[in-house]
């Protein structure tokens, strides 16, 4: 049979094995922002020769865990092999099959995922279990391999395993632990991911993988998205795409006849065995680059421990210990065309080359003329000489490089003093954006002349403004504190985007706008980008990011975007998010700010 990647059709090669299908009730789950993951959860009537069985997905869904434990499913229900019914999920498959060591029953359960990638299932390596480690904590010693699952982690970190194990199906979700819960150090001869990042803590089980993640403390204990690592390994190359099990679906109704769609597929010999990715994959179709920079430098600003440079194979601290700082929060960062890092601050403004040597400019030295040693936001020194930064309490200051100027609400039209974020805008002499507690601003620098939006005068949904930008059409962006962001591109039309369109969370941090034109958003649950006039988003869960609380965004030169979040630094590539933590050599994870600019020498 010749090898392809074309959408199958029915075959005879295979068959349902069912006679007819009805359905008896269904939950319809619908992803928000993503136009695939809209699939039913069925529970089916189903005849098999001159029985009549129930496949009771929807049952078997809510008993065990519903999202918490697969998250959404990701294809309909539908044939594989003969005589065996599947579901995919994000985190998992099940399926209804006829189980010949229990006298050839039907029965519904979860398929082992994690054998399929490390015990020996579908040509995998079998990685064993690891005998000899033992975990002296309280926990319940489960199956043939007596590896125990409990709260603590064999070296005493408090985990939470057992009772999410408890919560969320036991062993009829997860199947017997084949680990104890210990820190991953990918070492061979042990049970490990092949491409996982080491340092985590986590426990294997038969059909999935926990990791502990404490920078997390409402959701720490997250699962690895072995269902769509399986989906992945079966169909490479994105080909469970072309089927209609995988696409998005509409809701069924109870009493109808259900077909399940047969796929006859088999990969290209050439293929290797997929192993789960180190981080899932959740962002924009766009084309992935390589992963390595290209002479430039990012530059984080950090809470706690000053500036962090990253240049692609290392990561460097510049703190109050080693540099021109004098304190170690910082609060924004810039790189201006001569590669000089600018970091605004609670304690003033300070101008650093790469060795950490430079200036520092403070209400003290500059006669009070920077307007509050407490600073924001950072913009300009691109395309206009002019830095500008915000204050949250005393509106803007301008420095020139000489000069300075500043602008409140006592002494111009800005309508609040409370600046949050500021943006220059392109193809302008000096315009500025500046999102503030009453409104947003539009000031055009050259002719002194000031536009406000606010809920009194525009279509903007909130005055509380948190994040402004401008996208490649001229359309004004505009975020706020909690009811999610407004878009206009004329004064008499408004589009407002909030979580019931897909936005990660209402609560906006920063709006970035990507050199191909995709619009990005940092929110508190995630980063959301907007393709097709709909957001999707990328989190903890369904990507790796280090933190759902997301901070800033940036873009370097290969268009790959940079967050700066609470627990860390993550880089999507194009297809996949790869994190940066202290497990990877991060000074910090308390990310504030994010900065792109070249490499420049001491």
């Amino acid at each position: 049979m010749a090898l392809a990647l074309g959408p199958a059709t029915l075959t005879a090669q295979v068959t349902s094995g069912f006679g007819q299908i009805t359905v008896l009730s269904s939950t319809f789950l619908s992803a928000p922002g993503n136009a695939t993951l809209q699939h039913n959860v069925p529970r089916l009537s189903v005849t098999v020769g001159a029985e009549t069985l129930t496949a009771d997905f929807q049952d078997f869904f809510e008993r065990t865990g519903g999202l918490q434990r697969w998250g959404f499913p990701t294809s309909e229900v539908h044939v594989e092999e003969t005589g065996t019914l599947t579901q995919y999920y994000q985190r998992g498959v099940v399926d209804f099959h006829r189980r010949v060591d229990l006298g050839n029953i039907y029965v519904l359960e979860r398929r082992l995922t994690w054998d399929y990638f490390g015990g020996g299932q579908g040509g995998s390596p079998d990685l064993g279990v690891e005998p000899g480690t033992v975990n002296n904590n309280t926990g319940e010693q489960l199956g043939p391999w007596n590896h125990k699952v409990s709260n603590f982690s064999v070296g005493g970190v408090r985990t939470g395993f057992l009772d999410f194990f408890n919560a969320f199906g036991g062993v009829q979700a997860f199947g017997f632990p084949k680990t104890e819960a210990r820190v991953d150090t990918n070492a061979p001869g042990t049970v490990h991911i092949a491409a996982a990042t080491a340092g985590f803590t986590r426990q294997y089980f038969q059909a999935a993988v926990m990791e502990h993640h404490p920078q997390d403390p409402q959701a720490p204990v997250k699962l690895r998205l072995l269902g769509d690592d399986l989906r992945n390994q079966k169909y490479p190359a994105n080909a469970w795409a072309q089927f209609e099990a995988f696409g998005a679906a509409v809701p069924l109704a109870a009493g109808q006849v259900y077909t399940p769609q047969v796929i006859e597929f088999t990969a290209p010999s050439t293929s290797p065995t997929a192993v789960p990715t180190a981080t899932a994959t959740a962002g924009p179709t766009t084309s992935p680059g390589p992963t390595q920079l290209s002479g430039e430098l990012i530059v984080v600003g950090t809470t706690d421990g000053g500036i962090l440079l990253y240049d692609g194979a290392t990561w460097r601290q510049l703190d109050k210990d080693n540099s021109v700082l004098s304190t170690n929060r910082v609060q924004a960062v810039l790189v201006d065309r001569d590669g000089q890092i600018w970091a605004g601050t609670d304690a003033g403004l300070f101008r650093l080359n790469r060795d950490g040597q430079g200036v520092a400019y403070n209400q003290a030295n500059t006669n009070r003329e920077i307007g509050s040693d407490n600073i924001a936001a950072l913009a300009g020194l691109r395309t206009t000489d002019v830095l500008w930064m915000a204050h949250p309490q005393q509106g803007v200051s301008g420095f020139d490089g000489d000069s300075w100027e500043r602008f409140r609400s006592d002494n111009s039209l800005m309508p609040s003093s409370e600046v949050r974020a500021l943006r220059l805008i392109p193809g302008t002499a000096g315009g500025l954006m500046f999102a503030t507690a009453g409104g947003a601003v539009l000031y055009d620098h050259l002719n002194d002349d000031w536009y406000i939006y606010n809920t009194g005068n525009s279509g903007i949904v909130s005055d509380n403004v948190t994040a402004v930008a401008v996208d490649t059409r001229g359309g004004l962006w505009f975020g706020t504190v909690d009811g999610g962001v407004s878009r206009t591109r004329n004064p008499l039309t408004w589009d407002h985007f909030d979580a019931g369109e897909g936005l990660g969370s209402n609560n906006v941090r920063d709006i970035f706008v990507a050199s191909d034109g995709t619009v990005w958003v940092a929110t508190s649950r995630g980063v959301s980008w907007l393709q097709d006039n709909l957001f999707s988003t990328s989190n903890v869960l369904n990507a790796g990011l280090p933190s759902n609380s997301v901070r800033t965004l940036a873009e370097d030169s290969q268009g790959h975007i940079w967050i700066a979040t609470d627990g860390g630094v993550g880089s999507f590539d194009g297809s996949t998010w790869t994190a940066f933590t202290t497990a990877q050599g991060l000074p910090t994870n308390n990310a504030s700010s994010i900065a792109v600019g070249r490499v420049v020498g001491s």
